[in-house]
């Protein structure tokens, strides 16, 4: 029997944890993933998104944002699934003020582009 893979929410604290102490990051405008791809066997590909309180937003501005990347994630699904393998992903917003949906969307390409260059 073969799974497929499928696309889930990276909810797991000691998860996320793993992805930033022993994961590797790539940016690409205001966007970074921060990747853990273990060696053992994963059979999904699991992805959060959060947007720091450091980056000087409101709590209302920062789940606009959120939901944004949200968005962007549903529309490029099957794009990040052939380009994610299977592992842990968090995606965070580092920039400074709201952005467009078109300029989210650009920089999350340019994400993915940056993504498979590099493995």
């Amino acid at each position: 029997m073969t799974q497929e893979n499928i696309l889930e929410r990276l909810k797991n604290k000691i998860r996320i944890h793993l992805v930033f102490r022993k994961g590797k990051a790539i940016q690409s405008g205001s966007l970074v993933v921060h990747y853990f791809i273990p060696e053992g066997s994963v059979e999904k590909t699991r992805i959060g998104v959060g947007v720091p309180k450091k980056s000087g937003l409101n709590a209302y501005r920062r789940n606009r944002i959120k939901r944004q990347i949200w968005g962007v994630i549903r529309q490029r699904e099957e794009e990040i699934l052939s380009s994610f393998s299977h592992g842990f992903f968090m995606l965070l917003y580092k920039g400074k003020s709201v952005i467009s949906s078109k300029n989210l969307s650009l920089d999350f390409q340019g994400l993915l582009r940056d993504f498979n260059q590099s493995n």
